[in-house]
């Protein structure tokens, strides 16, 4: 184990540089590595990478320490595979990769570029010599990266390496923009003699845009802003990275500007013009060295500058992405909200006009039933003095109580009676008085011989169904005033437990004009109250049969015209639910098209004869809402044939103040 030495740095972690090659090649390449890197680390000479991995694996593990460098032949194989090999080992998974090759194009290596893993390649054969520096240079590197506080770093200065330099060019990228300025002048003045300077004040425009440049401007001091103008108007492109040199790139353009150059503040220049720079250039060659690193520099931070404002463009457009959804979200929710109160206010509003018609229809017909009741009152007192009167009261009654009867009971009666009476119509006015074939044949020969009393019994029982006929009128108005005022409840209706057949017999009242000639199935199971509120949930289910009946209407219509029958058929199925109650509305319709199916509960939508239209009214998305405010589930099945709208209520929820 390592441990820090009395300056607190890290010194006896041992290293190693690896060198693998089974050839001559490798014994060349440890020999000129040691003699630089010998003193800060080992160098194994080993001839595959297996070798290598054994070593590290081993009981020379401690020994080894961590592989900083590999210098490896061709031999070592596949640059991808070796890569993988190494990432699998702590010891070698930081490894620096050297690949001494005599092959002129590489491959399989993408693997290895991608993991940090290639360094450098060094072409065999090499100059003398070039290994030492580079063995000093990559373990260098490495310990920069991996061992900060090592002091053996400093060592790897020292030998052969040390006394190499760096081209000037490569030398001048060190020195700061103040300094190779200044350097850049003297080489100019050395030629030129003396430049003089030029104090500009702010505002002064040293290029323009699409103008020729004949001259280029060194700045000594200040600051310049290189702008443009666009179709939105002047955009600053450069200002803190402008660099010293203005002008010299617009070269490149034919010799126009690109930007307009602007002096923001008090500016100090050297003014040169094509002709002057050209000469400095020609005369002393420390001129091109200086200018070319003065230009790296400058062009450095200006693709530094366009690569943040790149980035910088990026998460721009990611956060108006970011607003414009939210936006649209806060859009949605607003339409939404609109039309809920779009429907609360039109539902207000029939409210009113429920409460009006309420009103006026509630007062005639309680003056129909007490009118009724008076005839019926008086016409048995009358009817009482007359010498058939038990006859009529039995008629006028047994009219009144006669339950309804199908046309096929009705058909039998007559055919049973006709043979008694041996007359069909006879047998028909029988059957209106209530008899059929369980009726004693004495008692109807006995009626039938008695002409005069079997007319006044014609007579009773047809007073006795009108009055039924009369009360029956005026219960159907009262139940459909009642179910409007159901259906158009105030707002700020209180929740109370809610029986949901009874509601949907309510909706079934209110959309029976619009269901005509559709058979309804009802099938209604014994279920538990839900807490809620009537009139919603009436809302709710007027949508889903007004759906329905649109649907059913298209299909009608699309029957008749290809000369094909079609029986439109709803049902409507009322069963308990785990913890709920659950309600089945299911037509016979042409179905929801697949692509609208996931929008129709999208706000404004509303299926409409198997399509989807826009519309104001209640539609699928706010019977939603209502199902979703009761804390219960709305779901749509559909397919050609069969639609099946199931609402699930919860019995067990608290109901909301």
């Amino acid at each position: 184990m390592s441990g820090p030495d009395a300056h607190g740095e890290h010194t006896q972690a041992p290293l190693t540089v690896a060198v693998i090659s089974p050839g001559m090649v490798g014994g060349q390449v440890a020999h000129e590595a040691g003699r630089s890197v010998g003193e800060v680390a080992n160098v194994e000479r080993l001839h595959f990478l297996d070798e290598l991995v054994a070593l590290v694996d081993g009981p020379e593990a401690e020994r080894i320490g961590d592989v900083a460098v590999i210098f490896a032949t061709d031999e070592v194989g596949r640059l991808d595979d070796v890569a993988t090999v190494l990432a699998g080992h702590h010891a070698l998974a930081t490894a620096r990769l050297a690949l001494l090759t005599e092959r002129t194009a590489l491959t399989g290596i993408g693997h290895a570029f991608d993991t940090d893993l290639v360094r450098e390649v060094i072409a065999v054969p090499w100059r003398p010599g070039a290994i030492e520096s580079r063995a000093a240079a990559q373990l260098r590197r490495w310990m920069r990266d991996n061992r900060p506080g090592d002091v053996r770093r400093r060592l790897l200065g020292a030998g052969r390496s040390a006394t190499l330099t760096h081209a000037p060019l490569i030398e001048s990228l060190s020195h700061s923009t103040d300094r190779l300025t200044e350097e850049f002048i003297d080489a100019c003045e050395k030629v030129l003699g003396p430049r003089p300077r030029l104090q500009l004040p702010a505002g002064v425009r040293l290029t323009h845009q699409g103008q020729p440049v004949d001259a280029v401007g060194v700045v000594l001091s200040g600051s310049v802003a290189l702008t443009r103008d666009t179709p939105v108007g002047e955009v600053i492109l450069h200002h803190a990275t402008t660099g010293r040199i203005v002008g010299l790139v617009s070269l490149a353009e034919r010799g126009k500007a690109f930007v307009t150059a602007t002096t923001t503040t008090d500016v100090e220049l050297i003014l040169l013009s094509i002709e002057q720079l050209d000469r400095a250039l020609k005369e002393n060659p420390v001129t091109e060295q200086i200018l070319a690193a003065l230009l790296i520099s400058s062009l450095t931070k200006r693709l530094a500058r366009s690569e943040i404002l790149q980035v910088e463009k990026i998460e721009l457009a990611a956060a108006v992405e970011a607003q414009r959804v939210a936006t649209q979200e806060a859009l949605d929710a607003l339409e939404q909200a609109r039309l809920e109160l779009l429907a609360q206010e039109r539902f207000a509003t029939l409210g009113e006009l429920a409460a009006g018609v309420a009103h006026e229809l509630n007062n005639p017909v309680s003056a129909l039933e007490r009118a009724n009741d008076h005839l019926r009152a008086d016409l048995m007192t009358i009817m009482s003095t007359h010498p058939q009167g038990p006859l009529i009261r039995e008629s006028v009654m047994a009219a009144l109580s006669r339950s309804a009867v199908s046309t096929r009971d009705e058909r039998a009666a007559r055919r049973a009676l006709e043979k008694v009476v041996g007359d069909r119509e006879l047998a028909r006015r029988l059957v209106s008085l209530g008899m059929d074939a369980d009726t004693p044949h004495e008692e109807v020969r006995a009626l039938v011989a008695d002409p005069a009393r079997l007319e006044v019994a014609l007579a009773a029982a047809s007073i006795g169904r009108e009055e039924r006929n009369v009360r029956t009128a005026t219960e159907r108005v009262r139940r459909l005033v009642s179910s409007l005022s159901t259906y158009v409840r105030p707002e700020g209706e209180m929740e109370q437990e809610v029986d949901v057949r009874e509601v949907l017999e309510d909706s079934l009242r209110l959309t029976a004009h619009r269901l005509r000639g559709v058979e309804i199935e009802r099938d209604y199971d014994d279920v538990p109250t839900v807490p809620g509120r009537a009139g919603e949930l009436a809302q709710v289910w007027t949508n889903i049969l007004s759906n329905a009946a649109d649907a059913l209407t298209g299909a009608v219509k699309e029957a008749e015209a290809q000369g094909r029958e079609f029986h439109p058929e709803v049902s409507v199925r009322v069963a308990s639910e785990a913890a709920g109650v659950r309600v089945d509305v299911v037509d016979n319709g042409p179905g929801i098209a697949p692509e609208t199916l996931p929008r129709i509960f999208e706000p404004r939508f509303t299926t409409n004869h198997g399509k989807v239209r826009f519309g104001l009214g209640l539609g699928m998305g706010l019977a939603k809402s209502v199902v979703d405010a009761h804390d219960g589930t709305i779901d749509v099945d559909s397919r050609p044939g069969r639609t099946r709208v199931r609402v699930v209520l919860p019995t067990n929820r608290r109901p909301a103040p």
